[in-house]
Order: C-alpha cells, then structure tokens, then sequence
C-alpha cells in the first residue's frame, strides 16, 4: 500500500512512524539506493509492467538487489534506482501541533518524554511528563500499555526526551512597542535629514564651480587689452600722406578702431607708442 504524504512536493515528509507507535516522525529526501525496511519516494517514475505508481508515491522497502539498483516494494512494484529517493528519518516528530527534537538525556522534572526500548529502538507511543528523577529512574505520570498494566516509570537510558522545536511561526516578526517605533522613526527622520543637507550642500557646490568655470570662461573670450598687444610684438604704423589718416598694423594684421596715436621715440635703443581705442582702449 501507499503510504500518504502530506507535502509530496517537499524534500521534508511527514509520515507515520510505526518503530514509535504511529507518531508522525520528519524524513529528509536522500539521493541513494535504499535498504531492507527503509522508505522511497517515487521522483520519477517509470512503470513497466507494475501496478501503476506516480511521483510523490512513498513505499517501503522489502528487498533490494546487489546486482542492480532495482527494489522490491511491499507491495510488490520493482523500482529502479534513477526513479526513487530514499527517506532518511529525523530526530523531529509530531505531537499535536508541535513538533519536538527527540533528545538522548537526563529527562528534567516537567519535561515530555516518550518510552523507547533500548534494545531494539521501537517504542509504544505513549508520551508523559516527567514528575520525578531518581538515580536510576524517572517517575512519570501514569499511563496505561496495550497489555493493560500501568507504566509509572522509565529507567534511564530507555526514554527519549521531547525538546520542543521553535516553529516558523516564531520566527515571523512580532508587534514593536510603540515606544521603540517611534524612536525608530525618529533615527530614521534624522538619518534622511542628514542625507538631504549633504545633498544641498554638495548641489551648492556644484553651482559655485559652476558659476565659477563660466566666469573664467568669459573672460578668456574676451578682447585682448592694448597693454598686451604692445607687449606681444612690434608694430608697423603707415602714414597716408595728405589725408591725415593711418593705419597700424602687428604680425601683418591691421588692428582697427584706434582713434588716436601716439609715439614717443627716445632714442634708436627705445621708444613707446600708446594707442587709444573707440571702445575706451580696447580692442572691439
């Protein structure tokens, strides 16, 4: 028979334990041929002459063959090895709604524990808490087995400790104080307060580089001054005879707009020229 699995499409399966009396124990997906005893979930399957089987189908081993990867099934499907992962079983059982760690130790008074014979590992499933601990025993609340005697307590070494696991439910965020949220939103405030006076100032700074770079920008466009076209070359100034006109020309090139002229020659060794402009001593 089938055995049902409540979440095929999970590597975790949570499946009916008969060695624990029926507890639901965890098994984890592991990718090798399975043994004598051992559970399978079918992964991809490949029927042949079988009775029909699907992915997700879970059996229990009955034999397994050396030769090959190919398994015996209790109802008697053979399976291969490229078809089935083995189910490997977990220390973490079911009780309930909760889900518990089976832990080899001391049991503490108050704690859950569930009777396990030490010699052949099964047990009968009945879970009871612990009232007592002695040297050798621990004393439990009462409880009845299947032969109709009464177990009052369990010596060491024969129990297994139920440790209760956190669930996901736990780990989800709980309600924040209100106290606390508000100091939160109060960091989270300045924070972007002092995100956005870094960027104003660093808005600010690019202006004046601007503005900067655009002043310097204009001036280097700007008309040569006379002082430094006197200082740069020679000049060569032609007299037009008659029309009280001249003309003044550097490197070649006539310079224009100059209203009036003035030379002062001192000697063949030096002299000075001044040149005044229409647009107040500039060159236009």
């Amino acid at each position: 028979m089938t055995e049902t699995n409540a979440n095929a499409s999970a590597s975790i399966h949570v499946l009916a334990d008969e060695t624990l009396g029926g507890i639901k124990r965890e098994y984890v997906e592991v990718d090798r041929w399975a043994e004598v005893g051992e559970k399978i979930v079918i992964v991809n399957a490949y029927v042949q002459g079988e009775e029909p089987y699907d992915n997700g189908d879970i059996f229990e081993i009955e034999k397994s063959y050396s030769f090959s990867s190919c398994v015996r099934t209790k109802c008697n499907r053979f399976v291969l090895g490229t078809e089935y992962r083995a189910l490997k079983p977990t220390d973490i059982v079911h009780i309930g709604t909760q889900r518990y760690e089976l832990t080899d130790r001391t049991a503490e008074v108050g704690e859950k524990v569930i009777h396990v014979n030490k010699d052949c590992g099964k047990s009968d499933g009945e879970v009871t808490e612990v009232t007592d601990v002695g040297a050798n025993t621990v004393d439990v609340v009462e409880y009845e087995v299947s032969d109709g005697e009464y177990v009052c307590g369990i010596s060491h070494g024969h129990y297994r400790v139920l440790v209760p696991v956190e669930t996901a439910a736990a780990d989800e965020p709980q309600p924040t104080d209100p106290i606390f949220a508000i100091g939160n939103v109060a960091q989270e405030v300045a924070k972007l307060k002092r995100t956005v006076e870094r960027l104003e100032n660093e808005i600010d700074t690019l202006h004046k580089d601007n503005r900067t770079l655009g002043e310097e920008l204009a001036r280097l466009k700007e008309p040569t001054k006379s002082e430094s076209i006197i200082e740069s070359a020679p000049f060569v100034v032609v007299i037009h005879e008659g029309r009280g006109e001249f003309d003044v020309y550097q490197r070649g090139k006539k310079i224009e707009n100059i209203s009036r002229l003035e030379i002062e020659a001192y000697s063949w060794l030096s002299s000075s020229i001044d040149l005044e402009f229409n647009n107040v001593g500039e060159r236009p």
